[in-house]
């Protein structure tokens, strides 16, 4: 293998490992990590380093996030070896011929790495390739029931998070939120609601939960996903 098609690979490799960090981030995220807790988890995973045992216990404890644990980890260890096989190839052509000119490859992958961090930073791309992930992932790991979870802040078990109603779950179906007793008997408190272009803060006791309302709520995690179903991600 000549030393350019090498280093072309390897820019190939780099890209493709960045992307499945956004990827995998996007999918420990719809199970119901936080942004922060996923990002750390899938690169521990896939750099093979290991994580804490506090954190480890948000992963095992859900069969969902072991599947994609396992599938994280398979993808690192292949990315890892292929890397450090090119590199090795890399080193071993320059040492056998020192008049090889890598100058520009180097130069190149310096060029694209830059202009991957910024197409990454734009706001527009980001959000859009996130967007794309969780419409794909949902249909794929979601029941059509289901109401998707995301946990956005964590207070030893309990959780201010965000939930998508698919299907208004029985306790609440064409019922106020006083008559569903969700706050009395679940501890469960509704902070806003987001219906269509409409953000609903000042949440009274006569709301009625619609199909298609997300809902930013603070309670016991278990209490949440009794309520709403959440059962995809235990």
């Amino acid at each position: 293998m000549s030393i350019n098609l090498a280093l072309f690979i390897l820019i190939l490799l780099i890209a493709l490992y960045l992307s499945f960090i956004e990827i995998f981030t996007v999918l420990f995220m719809i199970t119901g990590m936080s942004h922060t807790r996923s990002r750390f988890q899938v690169i521990s995973l896939l750099t093979n380093s290991g994580f804490t045992t506090n954190e480890s216990e948000v992963v095992v404890s859900s069969r969902k996030r072991r599947k994609l644990a396992i599938v994280t980890m398979i993808f690192g260890h292949i990315f890892n070896v292929a890397i450090v096989s090119l590199l090795v190839n890399v080193i071993m052509s320059f040492s056998n011929d020192g008049n090889i000119n890598i100058m520009p490859s180097i130069i190149n992958i310096v060029v694209f790495l830059i202009l991957l961090y910024t197409f990454k930073r734009l706001p527009f791309m980001r959000v859009s390739f996130d967007k794309l992930v969780k419409r794909l992932a949902n249909k794929i790991m979601f029941d059509k029931n289901s109401n998707p979870l995301l946990i956005l802040d964590n207070f030893n078990g309990f959780v201010i998070a965000e939930v998508k109603i698919i299907d208004v779950p029985e306790k609440l179906r064409n019922k106020t939120l006083l008559q569903s007793g969700i706050s009395l008997n679940h501890g469960i408190r509704i902070l806003v609601i987001k219906r269509n272009d409409q953000t609903i803060g000042d949440i009274t006791k006569e709301e009625i939960i619609l199909n298609n309302d997300r809902l930013i709520i603070f309670g016991a995690l278990k209490s949440i996903v009794e309520v709403f179903k959440q059962q995809p991600s235990l």
